[in-house]
């Protein structure tokens, strides 16, 4: 068989059918991750076992002899695939007919639906602004727009490490959200700084971890609902804000460890005092790990 066959990222299997019933005659090795099968399972398997349409009145005859026909009205059909570790997984399944020699056999490729699913189910009940699939490294697979006031096109961002866009001090915090979705198999929410093009959004996130039937991780959705543009020039209290909580320092330790007050960070922090005195600025960006003009652009030299 051509190794292609092998090598390609779409879960496929060969089929052939003896006019009594259908075989599985070979599947590559992204068929093998997505079901949770091995190969030789899998090869001593009547495929419709595994697999049905959603419309309950075709058989499995029906719907490869409909997908195979070069005049098809419908090049593809939905389908459920049973998989070894969770119940069936909504596909998208096209056909290939096969000929060799006198052996018919026909390659079945799979498009696995779950992700757009969960997608289009979320926005049933949710006004999301961007929807994004997201690799095992944290690279944009896939991205869309919704209402999202961000002019950049969407493919600008595809291969960009969604890390890369947060701002700096909340990559560490997104990172590890990230993990402990997959580590634990849940949706997690969260809230963050994200900067698209030229400006930078405080956004709130869902990101929803996806698995093979293997049990081996797949990727992650990642739901932004909400984006509020920020200008270049941020509120010093918002900055503060957000860097104390991505140190994870609070009013009353930032107060100790600089020997200001506990009013003055207050009022600093909840921007009543704009403009701190130099020195003041000093020790609470000394203490954050940053400059003074990276919380106040005023102290720009």
């Amino acid at each position: 068989m051509n190794h292609l066959f092998y090598l390609l990222s779409d879960p496929m299997l060969i089929v052939e059918s003896d006019e009594s019933r259908w075989f599985i005659r070979d599947v590559n090795q992204a068929f093998s991750t997505f079901s949770g099968f091995k190969k030789s399972d899998l090869t001593q398997l009547d495929p419709s076992t595994i697999m049905s349409p959603l419309e309950a009145d075709l058989s499995f005859t029906e719907v490869v002899n409909q997908l195979a026909d070069d005049h098809a009205f419908s090049p593809a059909l939905e389908c459920k695939l049973v998989t070894k570790a969770s119940t069936p997984a909504a596909v998208r399944v096209s056909c290939r007919k096969l000929q060799l020699g006198d052996q018919t056999m026909y390659v079945i490729i799979c498009k696995d639906l779950r992700e757009a699913k969960w997608i289009d189910e979320y926005i049933v009940h949710n006004k999301i602004m961007v929807s994004a699939i997201v690799n095992e490294r944290y690279n944009i697979m896939t991205l869309k727009h919704y209402y999202a006031p961000v002019p950049q096109p969407a493919s600008s961002y595809l291969n960009l490490s969604i890390i890369d866009l947060a701002a700096d001090q909340e990559r560490s915090k997104l990172g590890s959200i990230f993990e402990y979705a997959k580590n634990n198999r849940t949706a997690e929410a969260i809230d963050f700084q994200l900067k698209l093009g030229d400006h930078y959004y405080h956004t709130d996130a869902v990101i929803q971890p996806f698995y093979n039937g293997n049990r081996s991780f797949k990727n992650f959705v990642v739901i932004l609902t909400n984006l509020l543009m920020n200008t270049q020039e941020e509120d010093p209290s918002y900055k503060l804000r957000m860097l104390m909580l991505s140190k994870n320092i609070s009013v009353t330790s930032l107060a100790q460890s600089t020997l200001i007050s506990l009013t003055t960070i207050s009022k600093i922090r909840n921007g009543k005092i704009k403009k701190p005195q130099r020195l003041t600025a000093e020790l609470i960006a000394g203490e954050l790990g940053v400059r003074p003009e990276s919380i106040w652009s005023s102290f720009k030299r």
